[in-house]
């Protein structure tokens, strides 16, 4: 139905006060059908309600991002660099440890995220060399699983970070565990920040994990490490010491 503009033209005083205009606006709105009333309020209103509902959108949104539905903190970052793995056999994965390493009331979450930097093409290589560099740079990932080749190229870059402590750190609270991680242990040179070169532990196969075998991860190299700027290694130790009980 089309409508002329003059039928709902305001005849309010353009300088008119405000709570003049109010209740010309009330008065004329009374007399109206409630048919044409919503025709009229549309018409000259439309702007406003839109910005009000858009408004009122992103505030529900922010509302329910923060308070409501809060995005889960990131309790353990995984890196899965080796073998190929299924969303499904990741997220088993990730849900394993996060019985461990989660608390229940806690909105924290473990993510297992496939990651291949190296593929047949060389500007997407160098998009997920500056990818992993940029979340080295940011903490965000705790722990690579990766196969020897990855291991040594890692371990020579400084991405990966010495383990002996988290090793002592199991060995005092799971001594079976222990013993079972320290037949797998793998060393490589790490470097200190002041130069100095030392010989230490920097990963840990579980090529032949049992947990991982009943999930579906065999038949190829997978070494357990922690990244160098890893932010949750009690997680990490606490994931590394489940996989071997």
């Amino acid at each position: 139905m089309q409508h002329n503009k003059d039928e709902f033209k305001n005849d309010t005083p353009v300088h008119a006060p405000l709570k003049f205009k109010y209740r010309q606006e009330m008065r004329k709105l009374k007399e109206m059908p409630p048919k044409k009333k919503m025709e009229y309020i549309w018409e000259y209103y439309k702007f406003h309600i839109t910005i009000i509902i858009l408004i009122l959108a992103i505030l529900g949104g922010i509302i329910n991002a923060t308070l409501i539905n809060p995005r889960p903190h990131t309790a353990l970052f995984i890196s899965w660099n080796t073998g190929y793995a299924t969303d499904d056999q990741l997220r088993t994965l990730s849900d394993m440890i996060k019985e461990r390493v989660v608390d229940e009331k806690a909105n924290e979450a473990v993510e297992t995220v496939l990651f291949f930097p190296t593929t047949d093409d060389p500007s997407m290589d160098a998009a997920n060399i500056q990818r992993l560099a940029a979340m080295l740079a940011a903490g965000m990932i705790d722990v690579f699983i990766i196969d020897s080749v990855m291991f040594e190229d890692y371990a020579f870059h400084g991405y990966l970070q010495p383990m002996d402590h988290a090793l002592e750190t199991i060995r005092a609270q799971n001594p079976t565990a222990y013993s079972r991680i320290a037949e797998n242990i793998i060393r490589a040179d790490f470097t200190t920040r002041e130069g100095d070169v030392f010989e230490r532990i920097m990963g840990i196969d579980i090529s032949d994990n049992r947990l991982l075998d009943e999930i579906g991860f065999f038949e190829f190299e997978k070494i357990f490490c922690f990244s160098i700027t890893a932010s949750n290694v009690e997680n990490a130790t606490s994931a590394l010491m489940l996989l071997f009980e």
